[in-house]
């Protein structure tokens, strides 16, 4: 390993653990590496290659999700999904938390964003569990780790995003994300099923006659086309991720705007301002990260490594619990998306020509850096749904111990069996 790598490596984990943007972190490494090494040559081709980056026709699907998420949440399609969970899961014992979780399942396939179910879900859904006689920390609890869900059930922006970078079918790793997703929530409804035999928790006493549950349905149906025609689109092979991301954002629009009259022009426009916002600094994110890729990239890290686990011989199950544990501890520290930039490509690469198929990859590595949500130092997940309980962090770790190993053994099991996420892949022919 050269002087000028440990140079980059360094300066960009100290920047980062100071509390510089991860963007300029990126930044300011690659300026030290050109320093250390006397590359100053490479700068013009380092800002181009920032740019081009960004400059991607599948990465405008990144805004155009952002924004039918957006539009989502401000249109009150919420209430409509809560209706809808309650009578579908709200009969059994524990009621209000299944429903939680069938909440979060059924708006992943709206927003594929964790604190987007937070913010959405969280303030419906904890004061409610608390009124029932819920501790506030279990209900922030089932809240935070039910929102990990989001990030697998399609849509989902993480998969748009580590297609792009590592060059996989986004259709194709949608479609795997799916069964791994609902996955989750089966064992997450699990538990909470124990949970509430040993103390006791209620059930949901509500109108669920035939006309109900049709009434709760067609309520229900409109919001839930989203995930439909995204699907449908990128399935059939009838619209790229850009062009679905745009029919949902039309999609939603119409709904929140002319058919439930929820948003007004100026919310509109607020959606539209606080969307910018978000996709700008995801894909400076982006850029930067690609930058610093082909930064690692000169000095052959992508070999390095690739070569150290072909050294080591770990072979299939052994590659694959190391990069497990390996994605986990990067997800403690640091969001998703950065992982995903930074090493994403890298580790797929090394994974490959360790005969682990790249879509199944791509679904585990997903997996482990939502979990990261969920656990401090970063726990952003975890901090979000404080916000709203103010139960207290410690309470809340507590009681999230159960959920994060009802994970934990989720993800063995999909790590373990690819046919989980591949059958779906497979059968669509991708």
């Amino acid at each position: 390993m050269s002087g000028a790598l440990l140079a980059l490596l360094a300066s960009f984990l100290g920047l980062m653990v100071l509390g510089l943007p991860i963007a300029w972190s990126m930044i300011a490494s690659m300026l030290v590496w050109m320093a250390w090494g006397d590359h100053w040559r490479y700068l013009p081709l380092a800002s181009e290659r920032l740019y081009q980056g960004m400059d991607s026709f599948v990465l405008m699907a990144i805004p155009l999700f952002i924004l039918a998420g957006e539009l989502v949440n401000a249109g009150r399609i919420t209430e409509k999904l809560v209706h809808f969970a309650n009578v579908l899961f709200g009969w059994m014992r524990g009621g209000l938390a299944q429903v939680n979780v069938g909440a979060s399942i059924l708006f992943a396939g709206i927003t594929g964003v964790a604190l987007g179910d937070i913010a959405a879900l969280g303030r419906v859904f904890i004061p409610s569990m608390v009124a029932q006689g819920y501790t506030a920390a279990y209900a922030a609890a089932v809240t935070a780790s039910s929102s990990i869900i989001g990030p697998m059930v399609p849509p989902s922006l993480v998969a748009v995003i580590y297609g792009s970078m590592t060059g996989i079918s986004i259709g194709g790793l949608m479609a795997a994300t799916l069964l791994p997703g609902l996955v989750i929530g089966l064992a997450q409804m699990g538990l909470i099923a124990v949970q509430a035999k040993m103390h006791d928790y209620p059930r949901i006493e509500m109108d669920r006659s035939p006309r109900a549950v049709a009434q709760a349905t067609g309520a229900a149906a409109l919001p839930l086309m989203i995930p439909v025609i995204i699907l449908a689109g990128l399935l059939g092979g009838i619209m790229t991720p850009t062009e679905a991301g745009a029919v949902a954002a039309l999609y939603a629009l119409l709904v929140s705007m002319f058919i439930y009259r929820a948003l007004d022009l100026r919310g509109f426009f607020a959606v539209l301002r606080s969307s910018a916002v978000f996709s700008g600094q995801l894909l400076i994110i982006v850029g930067c990260g690609a930058a610093f890729s082909w930064v690692m990239g000169r000095e052959n890290v992508p070999a390095l490594v690739a070569g150290a686990i072909g050294g080591w011989e770990l072979g299939y199950f052994g590659t694959l619990l190391l990069f497990n544990v390996l994605l986990l501890v990067l997800g403690m520290f640091i969001d998703p998306t950065t992982v995903i930039i930074l090493f994403g490509p890298l580790l797929s690469a090394a994974a490959v020509q360790s005969g682990i198929d790249p879509m199944h990859f791509g679904v585990v590595a997903i997996l482990n850096l939502n979990i990261g949500l969920l656990t401090p130092p970063l726990g952003v997940c975890l901090f979000a749904a404080e916000r709203i309980a103010g139960c207290g962090l410690g309470a809340l770790v507590r009681a999230n111990m159960p959920f994060l190993l009802v994970n934990f053994l989720a993800l063995a099991i999909i790590s373990a069996f690819p046919q989980i996420s591949l059958a779906l892949p497979r059968l669509m022919g991708f």
